[in-house]
C-alpha cells in the first residue's frame, strides 16, 4: 500500500480472535513504514468480558501511536424501526405502529434482525400487503 493506494481491511466477529490474531493485526497497525492501511474491526459487545484481548489490543495501539477510534452502535429506536416497516409495506407509519413495537422488542432495533424477522413472517405467511385492504 501507498498513499496513492491505501489498503482498507475489514474484520468481522473480533470477539472470537486469539491473543495471536490480535497481536499481527497490532503489528500490521504499528508499522512504521510508509503504508497506508485503514482498519476497522468489529466484535459484539455482548460477548465479550472487559478483560478480553480486544481491550488490550486498542491499549497497545495508543500506546504505540496509532490512531483509534471505538464507535458503539445501537439498536434503532423503535420510531426507526417503524419508518423502516411503514417504508417497507408501503403504509402509514400510523399502521405499523404496533407490529414496530412488536418486532422492536423482538429484535433491540438490531437492522439485520428487525429484516429478517419481517422476512419471516412474510416467508410463512404471516404478513403480505393487499392494496385492496391495505394490510
Amino acid at each position: 500500500s501507498s498513499k496513492s493506494n491505501p489498503v482498507m481491511l475489514f474484520l468481522d466477529d473480533l470477539q472470537w480472535s486469539d491473543s495471536a490474531v490480535l497481536g499481527v493485526i497490532h503489528d500490521i497497525l504499528s508499522d512504521k513504514t510508509d503504508a497506508r492501511c485503514f482498519f476497522v474491526g468489529s466484535y459484539r459487545s455482548n460477548e465479550v468480558s472487559p478483560e478480553h484481548a480486544i481491550f488490550g489490543l486498542m491499549k497497545d495501539l495508543e500506546r504505540s501511536n496509532v490512531s483509534t477510534q471505538k464507535l458503539l452502535l445501537d439498536g434503532m429506536k423503535i420510531e426507526d424501526v417503524n419508518t423502516l416497516l411503514s417504508d417497507a409495506l408501503c403504509a402509514f407509519p400510523r399502521t405499523t405502529r404496533r407490529l414496530s413495537m412488536i418486532i422492536h422488542e423482538k429484535t433491540q432495533g438490531n437492522p439485520f434482525f428487525c429484516l429478517e424477522f419481517l422476512r419471516s413472517l412474510v416467508d410463512r405467511g404471516l404478513l403480505r400487503h393487499s392494496l385492496r385492504q391495505r394490510s
